[in-house]
């Protein structure tokens, strides 16, 4: 789908393109300028190819689109070609629509068949990662707000809309997080206990070395110890006191 064209100088053409999904906006997770620069030659001479502000693609796709465009200018040199590059541009995108990437949220990537979203400002999270986000973050406005509220010294003049915001950019958020929170939740990778219990005990074997090492050099401060370093304790006074006294006794006697 093309959102955007605009002809520039008679010789340039630039476009904004998006994946093919029968006018669905929510559902385009990709998007790329395709910049088209003709010279007096053409269609003779091949148009020079060049792509502008990507969204959701990796390098190495835009390597790969980028490659396949100039192909197929080649492959038609002597005829009109613009058309072709950018249905061809169009169908790539189509193909890849999966944004790049991890969500910011829990760490892993997008997977075929999970439900993932992006926000206005073209950042992707899991839809189910975002909703957790927003509930929490919900939470915490109220928190916040209930806070000012109770601020006296604060002029009421002064606050301020609190509204969730993109975990990347900090974007105001639109959400429905109810919608969000009944998504599924994506599907992590499994972990290897026992690959885990082994490394752990390893490490763990090594940083106790090293922190009796260290002890023993004296390089080790208990914070416990030192807080009771200049500590005088009533009974071992008395105890002490008692020990004396009864010595004295002894002596005089």
């Amino acid at each position: 789908m093309t959102r955007s064209c605009c002809v520039l100088r008679g010789w340039e053409v630039s476009l904004v393109l998006y994946p093919s999904t029968a006018e669905d906006s929510v559902s385009q997770f990709v998007r790329l300028t395709l910049t088209l620069t003709l010279d007096q030659q053409y269609p003779s001479s091949s148009p020079d190819i060049s792509i502008h502000n990507p969204r959701g693609l990796s390098d190495d796709k835009l390597s790969s689109v980028l490659k396949c465009l100039q192909l197929e200018a080649q492959s038609c040199l002597g005829s009109p070609v613009l058309y072709q590059l950018i249905e061809k541009a169009k169908e790539i995108l189509t193909e890849s629509n999966i944004p790049h990437g991890n969500c910011v949220i829990c760490l892993y990537g997008f997977k075929e068949g999970e439900t993932f979203t992006k926000t206005s400002c073209y950042h992707y999270f899991h839809c189910h990662c975002l909703g957790r986000y927003a509930s929490h973050s919900e939470s915490e406005l109220r928190q916040r707000e209930k806070e000012l509220e109770e601020d006296k010294t604060r002029d009421r003049t002064d606050y301020q809309e609190l509204t969730v915001v993109c975990p990347v950019c900090r974007e105001p958020l639109t959400y429905d997080v109810d919608q969000l929170l009944s998504s599924p939740a994506p599907q992590l990778p499994e972990l290897d206990e026992a690959a885990i219990g082994s490394s752990f005990q390893q490490k763990w074997c090594e940083l106790q070395k090293l922190l009796e090492r260290q002890r023993s050099k004296g390089g080790i401060i208990d914070p416990e110890e030192e807080s009771n370093r200049f500590l005088i304790h009533i009974n071992e006074v008395r105890t002490d006191h008692t020990l004396r006294y009864r010595a004295d006794i002894c002596v005089s006697s």
